[in-house]
Order: structure tokens, then C-alpha cells, then sequence
């Protein structure tokens, strides 16, 4: 089972590569930047997400999250932990 450190690194390490391919500054993140201010827009973000769907196995916007209410990193981040935590759990 994947860790929250192993989640959030992972989160992380798809922005800085989706922000580099479009050319956008790179920067260390700590997880309280606003998506839009760090040059994630809709485009972007939805590009993410299927990057993160394809590694992961799961898409917290499915049914338990709506886009529009997640703003920061970490609050990306924190869909992407719950949701791995209950999928684990729903499969014990």
C-alpha cells in the first residue's frame, strides 16, 4: 500500500512535470500553493488527473470529490489519500 509521503511525492512530482513541459517555473512545493497560482489551469489540471488516474488506479473525482472544491496541492493530495485509503480498505 502506498504511503501518504509516497502519494504527495508522486502528486508533486506530476505538477512539476506537467509545469515544465508547458514551460511554466518549477518550484519546490510544499502543498499550500493554490493550483492556479502555481500555472495549473483547467487543461493542465485535467491532464493531471488523468496522469494521476493512469498511476494510481483510481480517480477521487469520480464520486466522492468535485474538482471545483479542491484549490491547493495538498487538498489534491488529500483526495488522492483518501481515496487510496478506502479503495485499500473496501479490498480487505
Amino acid at each position: 500500500m502506498l504511503t501518504t509521503t509516497d502519494i504527495t511525492a508522486t502528486v508533486h512530482e506530476n505538477i512539476n512535470a506537467l509545469l515544465k513541459e508547458a514551460g511554466r517555473p518549477v518550484t519546490l512545493l510544499t502543498g499550500e500553493e493554490p493550483l492556479a497560482r502555481i500555472g495549473l489551469n483547467s487543461l493542465l489540471l485535467a491532464r493531471l488527473i488523468i496522469q494521476l488516474e493512469m498511476e494510481f488506479g483510481a480517480d477521487p473525482f469520480e464520486e466522492e470529490y468535485v474538482i471545483s472544491d479542491v484549490r491547493t496541492v495538498r487538498e489534491l493530495t488529500d483526495a488522492y489519500v483518501e481515496t487510496l485509503a478506502n479503495l485499500a480498505a473496501a479490498s480487505v
